[in-house]
């Protein structure tokens, strides 16, 4: 386990370990997921060997696996923080096609079994760490503890005013010189339109820098 894992139990969880003794046989591994291995997750973590990352919106794991994955290839001391409810969104409950993606187990949402048997399945549980809460008590949580966060992948809601909420509770969260990654960001004005506004509208910016639907943004300091 690295020590930055540990410390974020201690800060987080009590010193509980919540992937101690989890039996990563329990639930199958399903590692669907959307631009989980986009350039911008990788290019984060080598440029700024964060000890601290943080996604929020988890899903499956998948962009959470290429960060921590990169993390144990260069040898950093750091950790990947999986911030969600783990109880799907409300896109994946009105469209089948999603809904049927979250599995369920006994009528209750399986996702974070799914998720740790991923992790697990990847054998990277000293660089994750699953914080099931919804973000903005999570934001709480950070700020309460004063968590400086080096990298954060926002990549939860698509409607406008929890894009905005997210930014508003996280950026401040952002040390000087982190980096903000924001999932949906297309400039073609049909996919997800209201995350590209609320980031523009948050940052009063007419274009941030993007590619293949994920913005970069660098906190200044």
């Amino acid at each position: 386990m690295t020590s930055a894992r540990n410390d974020m139990i201690d800060r987080i969880w009590h010193g509980k370990d919540p992937l101690q003794n989890y039996p990563k046989d329990l639930y199958r591994t399903d590692y669907q997921g959307w631009t989980s291995n986009h350039a911008y997750l990788t290019r984060a973590i080598d440029e700024l060997h964060p000890r601290t990352v943080v996604e929020i919106g988890v899903w499956k794991g998948g962009s959470v696996i290429t960060m921590s994955n990169r993390m144990r290839e260069l040898g950093l001391d750091g950790v990947v923080i999986g911030v969600d409810t783990f109880l799907g969104s409300s896109e994946h409950w009105l469209r089948r096609e999603w809904f049927d993606g979250i599995q369920f187990l006994n009528g209750y949402p399986a996702l974070f079994h799914t998720f740790a048997s991923n992790i697990f399945g990847r054998h990277l549980q000293d660089y994750v760490l699953p914080l099931p809460i919804d973000s903005i008590n999570a934001a709480v949580i950070f700020a309460m503890r004063g968590i400086e966060v080096d990298l954060l992948h926002i990549d939860a809601a698509h409607d406008f005013a929890s894009v905005t909420a997210d930014l508003q509770h996280w950026w401040p969260r952002l040390r000087p010189g982190g980096v903000l990654i924001g999932d949906d960001y297309y400039t073609n004005g049909t996919t997800w339109p209201e995350v590209r506004a609320a980031f523009r509208q948050f940052f009063q910016s007419e274009e941030l820098e993007n590619i293949d639907g994920k913005c970069w943004i660098k906190k200044e300091g």
